[in-house]
């Protein structure tokens, strides 16, 4: 399924209930590079066609989220909302994308204050 929403940053976004991806949905930047979110880790890639390289040449950074912070996954994916550098997940928690950084925090007044961070991927 993919999600239609007006964004500067994210041109698609697209959710993957079977198959060699199940359960995991992909935010494709207009710059290329693509944000894999899954429940257990948050994985950012240069490219689409990366994604499916066995010998992880086009992952940039992952990380793996502990059971506390793991996403919720409704019946369309993760994504409840996004635009611009903002992305409402379904649990309530945002990442946030900005220049230099991709971070997931526990909810949007948290994100405005950049406090309780709960993972970061570094694009820079």
């Amino acid at each position: 399924m993919i999600l239609s929403g007006n964004s500067d940053i994210i041109s698609q976004c697209e959710y993957f209930p079977e198959g060699i991806q199940v359960n995991s949905q992909w935010l494709s930047f207009s710059n290329g590079l693509v944000l894999v979110l899954h429940a257990e880790f948050l994985a950012l890639y240069k490219n689409a066609q990366s994604i499916g390289d066995e010998l992880g040449n086009g992952l940039i950074e992952l990380v793996d989220l502990p059971v506390a912070n793991r996403l919720f996954q409704g019946d369309n994916g993760f994504v409840s909302e996004y635009k611009a550098g903002f992305v409402g997940l379904m649990d309530d928690k945002v990442i946030l994308i900005t220049p230099n950084d991709i971070q997931l925090f526990t909810h949007k007044m948290d994100a405005l204050r950049n406090q309780n961070e709960l993972a970061r991927l570094q694009l820079a």
